[in-house]
């Protein structure tokens, strides 16, 4: 029969406890990673959105004079920054902000959003936090 020596008692809790430690290390891990990648996702298809929204903001005057599909800068970033505050509220995306909106040639949009998101379930009083953020670009093209 085998008996357990004194000084082994108590042992197998400690394993026991390490282990579920290191699982629940490794499930926190997973589970931060996950929404991190989640968030970036809607923050890409937010710049998405916002990109096209923006690429919409032709200058309706030289395209009714002239037949020219140029955007409009001042009403590109406006459009823009409007459509970014509606997809941030359908999307859950709190903090997102507009950190360009240009054209670099005046037919293509160019948008970059910027979020700084918590790191574990969008729990703010957690320590950590990760700065993303999202480029994309939208012609305007006329038929």
């Amino acid at each position: 029969m085998n008996r357990l020596r004194a000084e082994d008692r108590g042992s197998v809790s400690v394993i026991t406890i390490g282990i579920l430690v290191i699982v629940l290390g490794v499930v926190l891990t997973v589970a931060a990673s996950t929404q991190i990648q989640l968030q970036r996702a809607r923050l890409t298809h937010a710049a998405d959105e916002a990109a096209l929204a923006a690429a919409d903001a032709l200058d309706l005057g030289a395209y009714y004079a002239e037949g020219d599909a140029r955007l409009s800068p001042g009403r590109l970033e406006e459009e823009a920054r409007a459509q970014l505050a509606a997809s941030s509220a359908r999307q859950g995306l709190d903090g997102v902000s507009l950190v360009r909106a240009s054209s670099p040639d005046g037919v293509t949009v160019e948008v970059v959003v910027s979020l700084r998101a918590p790191l574990l379930f969008g729990v703010a009083w957690l320590p950590g936090r990760v700065d993303l953020s999202a480029t994309a670009r939208a012609r305007s093209t006329t038929i």
